[in-house]
């Protein structure tokens, strides 16, 4: 996410000759919420389609070997891919779930989100388009293979938790992240950190690029927030920055360029689109909003 800095001012900043813009780190950095209580266990078995050999013509794999039930037992996990109806067949020992989410695998994984459960879980993660990812968690019930919780977006195992990051549309498209516990796959939180958040250093150095691909949104009016609890309005010709952002979708905290830290809240019409600021459409606020298909 970097570009190369223009020369001159390259120049000036090592010459300490251009100071570029005054920029103060927000009066409070979000945290990610702490993982659950449940010491859930990292996956132990991966696949990755696109790290296979002719990746491009495979239609169907044996990915590993698991134990999924704990009987003592690895019994094959494999995949097959229908392009024509668009779906992908999972199948474990003798039993197969129907995944009509896509039919484009990303990867696989068998990981035990509570160990106190009977069972360990296996993530599977489909690409529906433009790298919009889902992921599917299936374990066996009474021997069979089983369809549980599903996530819109993609995850990672980092600092012993299970973390996911899912995309957001409010104030231009993006993703933020949050961790996940237990079988159901239960959020941590109802807050995500956006998964990429500018430094001071960022926003001196890549001021061109970080306004132009719309991660430093600039105001062209007033723009009616909350700061601290108290009604706030952020001035026109401002560039601010998101932190994190709500599930619900409606709720955006943003950092101003001298550090404070505002909420701007939404409505969302009908159908999901167009996002309203004080019943004003949210593109007659910012002149930079970039939004993805």
């Amino acid at each position: 996410m970097k570009r190369i800095v223009p020369m001159l001012l390259a120049l000036l900043l090592l010459a300490g000759c251009a100071t570029g813009p005054k920029v103060k780190s927000p009066q409070t950095t979000p945290k990610p919420a702490p993982a659950g209580t449940v010491q859930a266990k990292g996956p132990f078995l991966t696949y990755s389609f696109y790290d296979q050999p002719n990746w491009d013509d495979l239609m169907e794999d044996v990915m590993f070997h698991a134990d999924l039930d704990q009987d003592g037992v690895a019994e094959p996990v494999s995949f097959s891919l229908d392009h024509e109806d668009w779906n992908a067949d999972i199948t474990w020992g003798e039993s197969t779930v129907r995944l009509d989410l896509g039919d484009d695998l990303v990867k696989a994984a068998v990981l035990d989100l509570d160990p106190e459960s009977p069972f360990y879980n296996l993530l599977v993660v489909l690409d529906y388009g433009s790298d919009s990812y889902v992921t599917v968690e299936l374990h066996p019930e009474n021997g069979r293979l089983t369809k549980g919780p599903v996530v819109e977006g993609g995850w990672s195992w980092r600092d012993d938790a299970l973390w996911f990051y899912e995309r957001t549309d409010l104030l231009g498209t993006d993703s933020g992240e949050r961790t996940y516990s237990g079988d159901g796959l239960v959020p941590n939180s109802d807050w995500l950190t956006m998964s990429y958040i500018p430094t001071v250093q960022d926003i001196k150095e890549e001021w061109e690029y970080l306004v132009d691909g719309g991660v430093l949104l600039h105001t062209v009016l007033p723009v009616p927030c909350t700061v601290k609890g108290q009604p706030y309005t952020i001035p026109s010709d401002s560039y601010v920055y998101r932190l994190r952002f709500k599930d619900t979708g409606d709720t955006a905290e943003v950092a101003l360029l001298d550090g404070t830290v505002a909420l701007i809240s939404c409505t969302v019409e009908e159908g999901g689109w167009p996002y309203l600021i004080d019943g004003q459409e949210i593109e007659n606020y910012f002149d930079n909003l970039f939004f993805a298909d």
